[in-house]
């Protein structure tokens, strides 16, 4: 069972929404975004493994680790609930779970949102650096270089609260858990399940993400059949925190149309 946070009393006639965060962060990145859900829907913010309010089992995270646990992992927050069917959002890492979710678990998603994410996510080489950079330095030696990959230029220094507060989650990440989830998105292949993911789906693109890019997703949306296609403006990898506003329009019209 993930850590997660609900963010108001779990109503039995809410619909529930789990949201969950990319590598490096915590489900505070959905801040922004969840406020906005918690009048209508119950509101259930994850942790990926050793992250987080999960910092405490850091040293229990497999080597072993998939991002299919992940998935399974939103399913069982979902169960302890009491829901049979929930939606799911989930960005970079959070995102290739959903993929998962959408093709294996079909039948328990209301819908589906993917956020700044692929079926596969870069090359195991440059997996395996960063690792040996993390194994290394430490976490917070990515600071630099992640910032330029998560956020749009000049946001770090326009937004003095959200940039630094996020890129100080990574710095408290602890290593042994990003590597875990590191191996894990090397090891991510989920080509093969695009095309049979059956839930009613949404894909938001950053428009300067490096690593997703809208391109990329654009052709990952026309994959899976009825699934639609936006591109948050002035924002690179993690859309919620840049633009939580947008996100939610996004997200609040996706929802609506599937509850």
């Amino acid at each position: 069972m993930p850590a997660y946070t609900l963010v108001n009393e779990p109503a039995p006639e809410a619909p529930l929404l789990v949201l969950g965060p990319p590598l490096g962060t915590s489900a505070e990145v959905w801040a922004g975004v969840a406020y906005r859900f918690a009048d209508d829907y119950t509101v259930a913010l994850l942790d990926l493994p050793g992250h987080g309010q999960d910092a405490a089992r850091a040293d229990r995270v497999p080597d072993s680790l998939t991002v299919e646990d992940i998935a399974a992992g939103a399913v069982a927050v979902a169960d302890e609930l009491g829901r049979e069917r929930f939606h799911y959002a989930g960005c970079s890492i959070s995102g290739g779970a959903g993929l998962v979710l959408g093709a294996e678990h079909a039948h328990r998603l209301a819908s589906l949102s993917v956020l700044c994410a692929g079926p596969r996510f870069g090359t195991p080489e440059a997996w395996e650096a960063r690792i040996a950079d993390v194994a290394a330095d430490g976490t917070g030696s990515l600071i630099p270089d992640t910032a330029d990959r998560w956020f749009a230029a000049g946001f770090v220094d326009e937004d003095i609260a959200a940039g630094p507060m996020v890129l100080e989650m990574l710095r408290r990440t602890d290593d042994r858990a990003y590597i875990a989830c590191c191996r894990a998105l090397a090891r991510f292949d989920a080509d093969a399940r695009v095309e049979s993911i059956a839930a009613p789906a949404l894909f938001l693109a950053g428009a300067q993400d490096l690593g997703n890019t809208p391109e990329d997703m654009e052709a990952l949306a026309a994959r899976v059949e009825g699934a639609s296609f936006a591109v948050i403006p002035d924002a690179a990898h993690l859309v919620m925190v840049e633009h939580p506003e947008l996100v939610a329009e996004r997200l609040e019209r996706h929802l609506a149309a599937h509850d």
